[in-house]
């Protein structure tokens, strides 16, 4: 059983590291998202340069967004799921395709650090619908439409013990898996209201309810991002 858990996130982590591979191939950007509700100073940058995001903007596959102390922005993405960006965090949009007909979503956000809420889209029909959170020790994976947070202090990589960082997941709605990185066979399984942290290369710590304080002070300032709504933001694509 152990055994076959490990294949499985072992394929997973394969998985993630051939979408890495094919952003990095050169192809032509692909349209992630729009910008929703921006606040203070967010940065993009992208091959094409850097620029300051603004409400409406374009979002794309490749791009790497920085808030600013004091800043927020929230990303809607074409599927009409939602990314709200917490102050002072780094994060890159590696991998995003969504097919409508086909029936399959496949995001991939690589964050180096700060922290961010995910609200994925009402995809319930949808077969493939996995989305990945990477970071320097860990992955979270929400294979369905999970709300969930995750956030990786940098402060604390100067730490001997946490010296890459501490990683840390909530789940607010369904479930998520939560992988380190060093031990793809130990994975922790977050249902709502769940926690867990990963400590440099560890394994992560076993899931566990969130107190309310936990629950009020991760979500105190995430709450006044963007659209406040739980629903997803609506948008005309082109």
């Amino acid at each position: 059983m152990k055994e076959g858990l490990c294949r499985k996130w072992i394929f997973v982590l394969t998985a993630v590291a051939l979408m890495i591979a094919t952003h990095q191939s050169g192809a032509a950007p692909e349209l992630a998202g729009r910008a929703g509700i921006v606040t203070g100073t967010v940065s993009v940058e992208s091959a094409g340069g850097r620029r300051t995001l603004e409400a409406g903007d374009s979002v794309f596959v490749g791009d790497r967004l920085i808030t600013a102390q004091g800043s927020s922005a929230e990303v809607v993405f074409v599927d009409e799921g939602r990314m709200k960006l917490a102050a002072d965090s780094d994060l890159e949009i590696t991998g995003y395709s969504y097919g409508p007909d086909e029936k399959t979503r496949q995001g991939l956000i690589s964050l180096a650090y700060g922290r961010v809420r995910f609200a994925a889209g009402d995809l319930e029909q949808f077969g493939e619908k996995r989305f990945r959170v990477l970071t320097r020790t860990a992955v979270v994976v929400s294979s369905g439409d999970a709300d969930f947070i995750v956030s990786l202090d940098r402060e604390r990589a100067r730490d001997e013990v946490c010296r890459d960082g501490l990683v840390s997941a909530l789940c607010l709605g369904n479930s998520v898996v939560v992988i380190g990185l060093e031990f793809p066979g130990n994975p922790a399984v977050l249902s709502s209201q769940m926690i867990s942290r990963v400590c440099g290369p560890n394994m992560p710590a076993p899931p566990r309810f969130a107190t309310p304080a936990e629950l009020s002070g991760i979500l105190a300032d995430l709450d006044r991002i963007g659209n406040t709504r739980t629903t997803p933001m609506r948008y005309s694509w082109p």
